[in-house]
């Protein structure tokens, strides 16, 4: 078949979790079809070239690999102007869509394929089936986000969430299926939608994430990795520090706590300045980070979809202490494969437990290995995408 895939940004690097999803799809997709990858590109963004697959670029202001700043802030306020979400104003250009009627005018496409929600606005051509890779609930991310932060942000938050929430599932409703990364995503898009809902679960690379000795990693040591200029990212990140590594320290005095991500925002390059707490910034590889580290947190309060840097941790040995939200929609069981905790004072519990039993690090670290190599690698992944295709083009 020959597959056209519509991307917010360039998935090519793989360097967070929305772009690694995409590009080790698109790359497994590749292996048995034809692809084009029709992208929004930042400013200064080329293709590097590691997919097998051609992409034709679209340059627009502004994507989500940049990080916020003046003119993301300039659109947030006129949108609420708007009848239109923000995400609509983001997501949406007319240059993507000339480009795409082109596309689709010169091209045989037997199937397109749209990740995210937010760009499932775009116009298709009548008769090509449409695959809608929701990536998480995007409305309901919003929800969570408008019950935290300034009080600016909650407002602008709950606005947005309501104006989206309408344009979300309108996406999924125009798409002639949808798959979503976990059981509960593709709950609420059935019950949104009347039609089933696959389960295409995020995965992991493990030659790129290769498993570490866990005996070689300083058990006090404890990081966390997520591209800062997404918010939910950044609120872990100082809500951990703020409220739950002094509890780490009061019991661990040595312990060290490394946000590793890009483009922190100035509220998390602050918290470099507590003692035993490191922000890296943008690095060119997570890996040696995660290497070092004994323990991995994932302290998220607030998000959707499944966590990549969850099955990273696990494909490279180290074990995990993180918020049930945080490990929501992978079949990992607590105490089993990891640690939840949602409290500061029983996450705080859990990593020095965890510091001070090497038998339970390494169990834990064993079981966690065992699943993702079973479960979670992409080839088998992209087999459960393969299959979705294959049923929508026996219907056409």
């Amino acid at each position: 078949m020959r597959i056209l895939f519509l991307t917010p940004y360039l998935p090519d690097p793989p360097d967070f979790g929305g772009a690694a999803r995409m590009f080790h799809l698109i790359q497994e997709v590749a292996a048995r079809h034809e692809v084009v990858v029709l992208s929004l590109a930042g400013p200064g963004e080329t293709p590097p070239g590691c997919l097998p697959a051609r992409i034709v670029p679209v340059p627009v202001p502004l994507t989500a690999r940049q990080p916020p700043g003046g003119r993301k802030r300039l659109g947030q306020v006129r949108s609420l102007l708007s009848r239109r979400s923000f995400q609509h104003a983001l997501y949406h250009h007319p240059a993507m869509q000339r480009t795409l009627d082109r596309l689709t005018r010169d091209e045989r496409f037997d199937l397109i394929q749209i990740e995210f929600s937010q760009m499932g606005g775009y116009r298709v051509p009548p008769g090509v089936p449409v695959v809608l890779d929701v990536h998480n609930v995007e409305y309901d991310v919003l929800r969570q986000a408008a019950v935290q932060g300034s009080l600016p942000r909650r407002i602008f938050n709950q606005i947005e969430y309501r104006k989206f929430r309408r344009e979300e599932v309108a996406a999924w409703q125009r798409a002639t299926a949808c798959v979503a990364t976990s059981a509960a995503d593709a709950a609420v898009v059935r019950a949104a939608t009347g039609r089933e809902v696959a389960v295409v679960p995020n995965g992991v690379d493990l030659d790129r994430f290769p498993r570490f000795p866990l005996d070689q990693a300083d058990p006090t040591a404890l990081v966390f990795v997520g591209a800062m200029r997404y918010r939910p990212n950044a609120d872990a990140a100082r809500w951990f520090v703020e409220h739950v590594f002094p509890r780490v320290r009061a019991a661990l005095p040595t312990a060290t706590f490394t946000i590793v991500g890009a483009d922190p925002p100035p509220d998390v390059l602050a918290l470099g300045t507590v003692p035993g707490v490191y922000v890296t910034g943008t690095v060119p590889d997570v890996r040696p980070w995660v290497e070092r580290a004994g323990t991995v947190v994932v302290p998220l309060r607030a998000g959707g979809g499944t966590r990549l840097k969850i099955l990273e941790a696990f494909a490279m040995g180290r074990p995990v202490v993180s918020t049930r939200l945080g490990a929501a929609g992978i079949d990992a069981k607590d105490g089993e494969h990891l640690l939840l905790a949602d409290t500061p004072d029983a996450i705080a519990a859990a990593i020095t437990r965890l510091a001070a039993d090497a038998t339970l690090r390494q169990a834990l670290a064993d079981r966690a290995y065992a699943l993702v190599r079973e479960r979670y690698q992409w080839r088998a992944i992209a087999a459960e995408l393969d299959a979705v295709y294959a049923r929508l083009c026996t219907k056409g």
